[in-house]
Order: structure tokens, then C-alpha cells, then sequence
């Protein structure tokens, strides 16, 4: 465990280092705002002064200044900045152009204009000729209940045909046909 007087070593030594390596790993603060990378570098600072304490066989006043914990200590702060940044950019795509209502309140305030309902009409008026109505009962029970889309993206095809008294072949038929006739794979 550090006491005061070593933590403060390691913020005169590593501080602005770790502010940077915070910076840098993700600048997305909807995953993981600048603090929150702040307390996680100093987590693995403390993690590092004890395992090289353990490696070594050594108490921090032994170590501290040499050159072995100098480095030991960056590789674990840059291995923790690329191992969560790693997981923050798989997340990205599902994250982009969100706002994180703790640090943005007043995104709950706000009023949307535009309708919340689907507009089956204009959708089905552009693909009129593309989809029977087959297609168009199958598309609207969809939309109209998403549990139908697997976590993979995929239809969950059997829920689908119970729900349509269609077999499992038919149900999988009018979805080929839809991705066929619109150029999409569902």
C-alpha cells in the first residue's frame, strides 16, 4: 500500500504522463471520460509498485528512482492504455454521436420534433413493386417487434413463422425474396 509522501513521488514523476496516456485512450467520453481513464492509470500504478515490489523483493524506497521501475511502470500504463483502448474501439461503432446524459442533463430536456412512429406508408409507396404482401406482413411484424432481430443481427426466423402460421421454409423464402429484390442481406 503507498502512503502519501509516495503517491505524491509518483505524481511529480508520472503525473502529467498519466494525464496524457488518459487523454489518449479514448476521447469518447460517452465509453470512458478522461477521469474515469485517470482512475484506471492509477490503479495500474498502484498494481505495478506492488508487483514490482514482489518481483524484486524489494520495498518502494529500494526501487523508486531506478531505472527497472521507471520502465516497468510505463509498460504497465501503456498496456493498460492499449489493452481498454482495444475494447473502447470495438464499442465505437455503437457509441458514435452519443451523448452521455451524466456529464449532458439537458439532452433529456429536449423534445423531438419528429414522430417516434414508423411511417409504413412512405416506406412501402417506394417499394411497392419490389415487395408482395407477403413481404410487406412479414417487414411490418418486424419493425413492429424487434425481439425478432437476434443479438447478431440475423431474423430469428421460427419466432417469426409462429407468429406469421407460416412454416420455417416459407418464413426464410419471403426474407430471401425481400434481400433479394432490395439488394440486402436480412
Amino acid at each position: 500500500m503507498l502512503n502519501n509522501d509516495q503517491m505524491q513521488l509518483i505524481e511529480d514523476k508520472y503525473g502529467k504522463l498519466i494525464h496524457k496516456i488518459s487523454n489518449w485512450i479514448s476521447g469518447d467520453n460517452m465509453i470512458s471520460s478522461h477521469d474515469d481513464n485517470v482512475q484506471d492509470l492509477w490503479l495500474a500504478v498502484m498494481e505495478a509498485v506492488r508487483g514490482y515490489s514482489k518481483k524484486e523483493n524489494q520495498v518502494f524506497e529500494e526501487f523508486w528512482g531506478s531505472k527497472g521501475f521507471d520502465k516497468y511502470l510505463k509498460t504497465c500504463l501503456w498496456n493498460l492504455k492499449n489493452n481498454k483502448g482495444a475494447k473502447i474501439t470495438k464499442k465505437y461503432p455503437v457509441t458514435k454521436n452519443n451523448h452521455s446524459l451524466h456529464i449532458n442533463p439537458q439532452f433529456l430536456l429536449l423534445e423531438d420534433p419528429s414522430s417516434s412512429a414508423v411511417e409504413y406508408t412512405i416506406f412501402f409507396e417506394q417499394f411497392t413493386e419490389l415487395l408482395d404482401s407477403d413481404s410487406q406482413e412479414l417487414i411490418q411484424e418486424v419493425v413492429r417487434d424487434p425481439n425478432y432481430i437476434k443479438p447478431s443481427g440475423k431474423i430469428n426466423v421460427s419466432l417469426l413463422a409462429r407468429k406469421l402460421n407460416k412454416t420455417w421454409e416459407e418464413t426464410s423464402e419471403v426474407l430471401t425474396k425481400i434481400g433479394d429484390n432490395l439488394k440486402n442481406e436480412l
